[in-house]
């Protein structure tokens, strides 16, 4: 992975976008199933503990 400046957040109504580009050596396909693919994201991050409760 090849860091790339250009990080940048988007203020909406009721939300905010935040961009962080970035390279990856690989192909299209494996980054989109690394990242979308539970088994394959736990493999990057560690298994998720995540309680889907909004903090704050």
């Amino acid at each position: 992975m090849k860091p790339m400046p250009g990080a940048r957040a988007h203020g909406l109504a009721d939300s905010i976008d935040l961009v962080l580009p970035r390279t990856f050596r690989a192909p299209i396909d494996d980054v989109w199933a690394a990242i979308t693919e539970p088994e394959r994201t736990a493999r990057w991050f560690g298994p998720g503990r995540a309680t889907g409760h909004p903090v704050g």
